[in-house]
Formats: C-alpha cells, structure tokens, sequence
C-alpha cells in the first residue's frame, strides 16, 4: 500500500515540477537587419565582442563598451543619444589605463544613497591579467568625462554580470570566479 501511494505523489510532484517553468517571452531580430544597428563591425582577425549597455535617466542615451577580441582589451565605448538608432564612438574620452582593463567590460548606471547618480565601468583585470583584479572607470556627468578609480581587488574570471539595487539603496554585484581568481572549474 505504501509503494501504491508513494507512487500516484511522485508522479504529482513530476506534474507540478514541468508545468511550474517561467513563462518567458522571446524576441529574436536575427533576421530583422532593418531593426540593428552595428556600431563597431569586426574583421577577420578582429573579434568585437561581448558588449554590454546602460541606459540613462533621460530614457534615450545609451552607452555600450565592449572588448576586442574573445576575453581582451577594454578600451571602445560608444554613445547613443536617440535611444539606439545612431551611435558614436568616444574612445577618446577614456583615460588612458582603461586600455589595459581585461575582459568583458560591464557597464551600470547606480545611484548613491545621497541621489548622485554616476556610471561605472568594471573588468575583470588590468595589463595580461596578472594585475589587480576588477578595475574601474567612473563617470559623474552622464559619461562625458571619465576617470580611473582605484581595483576593488577581487580576483576574478569575469566581472559583475549583474548588479542589483537592493532596498537599502546598496548594490549587490554577482561575478565568477574559479579557485584562486583562476579561470577554471569550479566557477
């Protein structure tokens, strides 16, 4: 009689598991080229990759910073200030360090608790990865001028791929790392 009723509950814990999935929405553009814009085309021997955005209180300016090749140098940053549908390149408004971050550079618009609002950008590591481990730029008007600040000094295979308002007003910033800051299982 147990093994009867043991088996009509797993089979209803089964039933609640696989219908119990987020219900999310897709959005694919892969074939809308109408509908993308490039800002910054690889070659063959250039990968651009791994761009991350943020968008600014006005609700239209964007700014994306990504690295070249898989995992490499920092330094490209572009602006949108129609929400997207045209950018420009502002390279030269980086400080010169920024070229030596590594690493998937990841972009966040936070506020402070005294309401200033200001842009970060963080990597994963300075020079060939052996340096410091998450770097940072900072700006406090809206990205028009940016300035190094110093590692926060986690080791780390990449950097913030989340950061979280809480409702103290603080940040939670979630990154991976494997043993030792190295990039290897377990991350």
């Amino acid at each position: 009689m147990r093994c009867t009723l043991l088996i009509p509950l797993l089979a209803a814990i089964s039933l609640v598991h696989a219908e119990d999935k987020p219900d999310l929405p897709i959005v694919d553009l892969s074939d809308q080229k109408d509908r993308q814009t490039v800002i910054a085309a690889g070659t063959v021997e250039t990968y651009q990759g791994h761009p991350t955005t943020t968008l600014l209180a006005d609700g239209k300016t964007l700014l994306c910073v990504w690295c070249i090749n898989h995992g490499g140098a920092a330094g490209p940053m572009a602006r949108s200030e129609d929400g997207g549908v045209t950018w420009s390149r502002v390279d030269e408004l980086m400080p010169p360090g920024f070229k030596t971050h590594q690493n998937c550079p990841s972009i966040y618009r936070m506020t402070d608790p005294a309401g200033k609002e200001r842009i970060w950008v963080f990597s994963a590591a300075k020079d060939n990865r052996k340096g410091p481990g998450m770097p940072s730029i900072m700006s406090e008007d809206a990205g028009k001028t940016w300035k190094e600040m110093p590692p926060l000094g986690f080791p780390c295979v990449m950097t913030f791929s989340s950061m979280v308002r809480l409702k103290d007003g603080s940040y939670l910033g979630l990154y991976h790392k494997g043993p030792g800051g190295a990039d290897k299982a377990p991350l």
